[in-house]
């Protein structure tokens, strides 16, 4: 049964993508928030930089945004196959802050901080754990590094490793650990440091993450091909909101798998119900196992 509404803030960008000469509109801002807002009905605050586009698209929708900057990410996207891509930044976009106003607004909250290069800082993640419940973080905006040709490569910093010490939730692409070759071992090396749950996504291989030194492998939906744009985000914030409502942490991260799943197979919003990530998220459970 669930709780009364409550507050879910969403930390992070919109982006432009330029994607075979489309612009499309993207970040970790539009996925979370899509698919927070076709499933639950709890107030939604969005704080990022938004353009006249992005404003449009929430327009009669309900959600509370917090407009910081019009200066949003720009990223060209190659895609390699169905899942690897590159990369390459073209425009940076504004820091995000958040002030004494802002930071009211997020008390007893469910804070879902997930950045797409570098506007989140680690005073701003320490600022929002003072007055969020429950405080989820995707490291990607924090490895990603831009070389002179604006190609992303990976490169871990002090502060993550910081950060990663005070959020409840942590999420990241196997890819973005790239000191270990295998799930598990990242899994391991993250939890040195996070005391709360971690989560590594391998794709279409399903995932591994531990909580209270318990390590489980969750598969992905079988038989799904199609854009995984977005679903690490995804993920993420379902995930992220069935913990905070009081789920189970195993249950919790099955209904995120099984809903970034349904997103790659369908290119419409809404991606999915929640009868089916019931019923999808069971049926993942069932096939898990404990690593540990």
């Amino acid at each position: 049964m669930r709780k009364n509404r409550s507050t879910i803030a969403i930390i992070g960008s919109f982006t432009i993508d330029n994607i075979e000469n489309r612009k499309v509109i993207g970040g970790s801002a539009y996925y979370c928030l899509m698919a927070l807002k076709h499933f639950y009905d709890d107030q939604i605050m969005l704080i990022a930089p938004a353009q006249r586009v992005h404003i449009d698209l929430l327009k009669d929708m309900g959600i509370k945004l917090i407009t910081v900057s019009n200066e949003v990410p720009v990223f060209e996207l190659v895609y390699i196959d169905e899942i690897n891509r590159k990369v390459k930044l073209l425009k940076k976009g504004a820091v995000i802050k958040v002030d004494s106003e802002v930071l009211s607004m997020l008390r007893n909250s469910l804070a879902i901080i997930s950045p797409v290069y570098k506007e989140v800082s680690l005073e701003t993640i320490y600022d929002i754990r003072s007055v969020a419940t429950t405080l989820a973080l995707d490291i990607q905006g924090f490895v990603r590094e831009a070389n002179n040709y604006g190609e992303i490569i990976i490169r871990w910093n002090n502060e993550l490793v910081q950060a990663l010490r005070i959020v409840d939730i942590v999420h990241a692409d196997l890819s973005e650990v790239p000191m270990y070759r295998s799930a598990l071992s990242a899994v391991k090396f993250l939890s040195k440091y996070s005391k709360g749950i971690v989560i590594v996504s391998m794709g279409a291989h399903g995932l591994i993450a531990s909580f209270n030194q318990e390590i489980m492998y969750i598969p992905a939906l079988p038989g799904i091909q199609g854009d995984a744009t977005g679903t690490g985000d995804i993920l993420l914030s379902i995930a992220a909101y069935e913990f905070y409502k009081g789920e189970d942490w195993k249950r919790a991260i099955a209904k995120g798998a099984a809903a970034a799943g349904l997103r790659v197979s369908r290119g419409r919003i809404p991606w999915f119900n929640y009868y089916e990530i019931e019923v999808l998220s069971d049926n993942l459970i069932s096939k898990s196992k404990v690593l540990r």
